[in-house]
């Protein structure tokens, strides 16, 4: 199919030789890019490069759009019309089968603008196609190499920059991961602190009461491992803490009790 439109463009160029009347040879040959890209689009694999393809689908559009001015053909202009309204809303399309429609749109409308083209020109289409022996297959094959290079071009241009959107992603990842890393470190420290004081505030009171019964001649000690603490979870921290705490309070109550014992003893 994009062979026989691209050789179309030839023909086209042909005419505008043959025909002072109407030259509509721009309006050939963007609808043959337009054309290209709408299929290109089509092709695509994910919704960004069918986007891509669809924009420039439009651009050709627009350009075919000015290059009326000089051709007598007002069959084409709404097709023209409709198909540059199509392709502009693929550019909020989210979904590939959305984009896949607008393109597809744009691609129908293209082949309807190259036919109606053909029937405002069929006389001087027919002079050229009876001496289309003379047109230069080489220059055409060249011409086509380089449009199919261009969109190879564009296309690893695409890939390229998706490579780097992905690069992009994966470095946010990480410092999204990183800063929640230091966050929860930061609330381990502070809940660490916490349970370091309420730990200091237990031993005291248990030191002072022991004391105040005359039952101090051992003083109750307790240390935390702060680095052990840091390695764990925040409610591994918390149950840490409370077995330690539950550890202290036994060993209070266990002197009291023996404390206890000793003066029933005197």
């Amino acid at each position: 199919m994009k062979k026989a439109y691209v050789f179309l463009l030839f023909l086209s160029t042909s005419y505008l030789n043959l025909s002072a009347q109407s030259d509509c040879s721009g309006a050939y040959s963007n609808i043959v890019y337009a054309l290209s890209h709408t299929e290109s689009a089509l092709d695509a694999n994910n919704v960004t490069h069918a986007k891509h393809f669809s924009e420039r689908a439009r651009e050709a559009f627009e350009r075919v759009q000015d290059a009326l001015k000089k051709c007598d053909c007002d069959e084409v202009d709404d097709l023209v019309y409709d198909a540059i309204n199509y392709l502009a809303k693929s550019k909020t399309a989210e979904k590939l089968d959305d984009a896949y429609y607008y393109a597809n749109k744009g691609k129908k409308l293209a082949e309807a603008t190259i036919e109606k083209l053909d029937i405002c020109t069929s006389d001087s289409i027919d002079t050229v196609v009876n001496n289309e022996n003379t047109v230069n297959t080489e220059t055409t094959a060249i011409d086509e190499t380089g449009e199919l290079s261009s969109i190879e071009d564009e296309k690893n241009q695409l890939e390229q920059q998706q490579l780097e959107l992905e690069r992009r992603q994966v470095e946010l990842k990480q410092r999204i991961a990183q800063k929640k890393k230091e966050e929860l470190d930061l609330k381990k420290e502070e809940l660490i602190l916490k349970m370091e004081l309420t730990v200091a505030n237990n031993v005291n009171t248990f030191n002072a009461a022991l004391k105040a019964c005359e039952c101090d001649e051992e003083t109750l000690k307790v240390s935390l491992e702060k680095g052990k603490l840091k390695s764990k979870s925040l409610n591994d921290i918390k149950a840490s803490v409370v077995d330690v705490i539950k550890e202290l309070t036994s060993n209070y109550i266990k002197q009291l009790v023996d404390c206890d014992n000793d003066d029933d003893d005197n």
